[in-house]
């Protein structure tokens, strides 16, 4: 039999600070900010250049800044919901039904690929290859839209099947490569000003 001692046993129990909770939401809604930024600069500079896919250096620069400045696992889909609650208004002149659709697929592939990359995710050239397959997800959605519904997008009809394909891949991999660049030169500064 036990010799009881007459102490209470004290139990710890690990509760998440209110900094920490505070932390994680503006975490949140940085990347929520990520996607709108990366979509309000695709609707303010939307005619310049008529080459197709060009504003993937932007969009997957911002979107890459999200992923790899994040710890969240879905931290690049979250950046999409920012993107498709934007586009919730139609205030910004796209005239595409399923623009939305389109422009969120990118940020949920680049968090597949990224979770997939295992430790592959260190080098800029990986990133950069799964940011031109994520951003080349939108040209590929947008042919099989126009394939089951018949509505015509203007890139297809302008430059055919295969350029805009091959252009969109090397936005997405520009803007990746940007955005991992940026990503490593701003974490760099930091541990150099903390230390």
């Amino acid at each position: 039999m036990e010799k009881q001692t007459g102490k209470l046993q004290v139990k710890t129990i690990s509760v998440p600070t209110h900094s920490t909770s505070l932390a994680r939401a503006l975490e949140i809604m940085f990347l929520l900010g990520i996607g709108a930024i990366a979509i309000l600069l695709h609707a303010r500079f939307k005619n310049p250049l008529s080459i197709p896919g060009h504003h993937g250096l932007e969009f997957m620069g911002l979107l890459m800044i999200g992923r790899m400045s994040s710890s969240l696992r879905y931290a690049s889909s979250i950046s999409s919901l920012g993107i498709g609650m934007l586009l919730l208004f139609p205030v910004f002149g796209f005239n595409d039904p399923l623009m939305g659709f389109n422009f969120m697929l990118p940020g949920f592939l680049l968090d597949i690929y990224y979770q997939l990359g295992g430790k592959l995710k260190k080098y800029a050239f990986f990133l950069a290859v799964i940011a031109g397959f994520s951003y080349m997800t939108i040209p590929f959605s947008r042919l099989i839209i126009s394939t089951v519904t018949g509505y015509q997008y203007g890139a297809f009809i302008k430059h055919g099947f295969i350029t805009p394909f091959i252009s969109w891949f090397a936005f997405g991999l520009a803007g990746g490569l940007l955005g991992a660049g940026i990503n490593n030169i701003f974490t760099k500064f930091l541990s150099k000003f903390s230390n």
